[in-house]
């Protein structure tokens, strides 16, 4: 209970030093944040764009973003900007130039957000093949003995950890600045007026008319290219660590009969297999078809050893190559959900097109 007084008492000081300051309305839980600007001229941005074609200066966005931050998180902020003199924008303009700079910035952390998600995923891979040298290294002795031998490791092995952790960090620690004001703007704004130097207002949007076009990605389609990245990601190490299998086993075998040589042929293919399937991946995270005729061929391959893999191992009774496999079977599920079903907006235009 003494807990819960705190937070309460706290809550009530920050709303009481807010209302010095602000038009604080307690009952919808809205503040009232006047932005004064002598011209409209300022709130754009001259140094990009074509003359009379300028955009809404995004340092404006940044300045709500950095108000909004003092305000509690159930609390809503009313953006009001207050103009002496519009300069012969109307206000129609400035709401529309507004709207633009909003959207621009979304497509920009949609940009930004996949290629980030695509180098962790290439990150996660140079650490796992660092590990899986250090694991060769060890296995043939390498780095000979002493001292040498354990700093050469810790070497390699920190470096591998180096890239994982990386990945780790731009993912979930190094939000970027646009994504930071993006969320602001769709969690604390209520609505955003422009108001005359008489405070007469001209124009009042709210947030679900500034942020109309925020997300173009549907939560579930961007959920899937990340399966779909993290999917392909998984193939594709799990053909580098059947590399390196291969690798060790041609270094150490001393003779190769007909039945070696087939089944080292048979490694080769599902090697490709996931390869390809990898590669197909990657490219259609990036909307692009490269490769995805083979990974079609191959993705075929690889569902029929996993299903034999998993018979084998349920009639042999080996329960941890059975585990393996199953899970092996779930992130092949997830890949070929992700990358091959198809899209439930172009379903629903299609639907559409059939009933016109």
């Amino acid at each position: 209970m003494k807990n819960d007084k705190r937070i309460d008492l706290s809550t009530n000081h920050q709303i009481a030093l807010l209302e010095k300051y602000y038009d604080v309305d307690r009952t919808k839980k809205e503040i009232n944040v006047k932005l004064y600007y002598d011209k409209a001229s300022e709130l754009l941005n001259f140094s990009v764009g074509d003359i009379g074609k300028e955009m809404f200066d995004n340092s404006v966005l940044e300045k709500i973003t950095e108000i909004t931050d003092q305000f509690p998180s159930d609390y809503r902020a009313n953006i009001i900007f207050v103009v002496t003199d519009f300069e012969g924008y109307t206000v129609e303009l400035l709401n529309e130039k507004l709207i633009d700079i909003i959207d621009i910035n979304n497509f920009k952390i949609i940009k930004n957000r996949k290629y980030t998600w695509l180098t962790a995923a290439i990150l996660v891979l140079v650490g796992f093949v660092l590990l899986l040298t250090l694991g060769m290294a060890r296995h043939f002795n390498w780095f000979g003995d002493g001292i040498k031998k354990e700093v050469f490791e810790e070497m390699l092995n920190i470096t591998s950890w180096v890239f994982i952790w990386q990945a780790v960090t731009i993912l979930f620690l190094q939000p970027s600045n646009l994504s930071k004001i993006g969320f602001k703007i769709i969690r604390s704004i209520n609505s955003v007026s422009f108001m005359d130097k008489n405070l007469n207002c001209l124009s009042k949007l709210s947030k679900d008319d500034v942020i109309e076009n925020w997300e173009s990605d549907s939560r579930t389609k961007s959920y899937r290219k990340v399966l779909l990245l993290v999917s392909s990601t998984a193939i594709f190490a799990l053909g580098l660590y059947k590399l390196s299998q291969i690798i060790v086993d041609l270094i150490t075998v001393d003779k190769m009969d007909g039945l070696s040589f087939l089944s080292y042929m048979v490694d080769v293919i599902l090697i490709l297999s996931y390869t390809f399937a990898g590669l197909a991946g990657f490219y259609k995270y990036l909307n692009k078809n490269k490769f995805r005729k083979f990974a079609k061929f191959f993705s075929v391959i690889l569902g029929l050893v996993i299903l034999f893999s998993i018979v084998g191992s349920i009639i042999s009774f080996q329960v941890n190559t059975l585990i393996s496999n199953l899970i092996s079977l779930l992130v092949y599920g997830i890949y070929i959900f992700s990358i091959y079903a198809p899209d439930s907006k172009k379903i629903k235009e299609n639907k559409e097109n059939k009933s016109n």
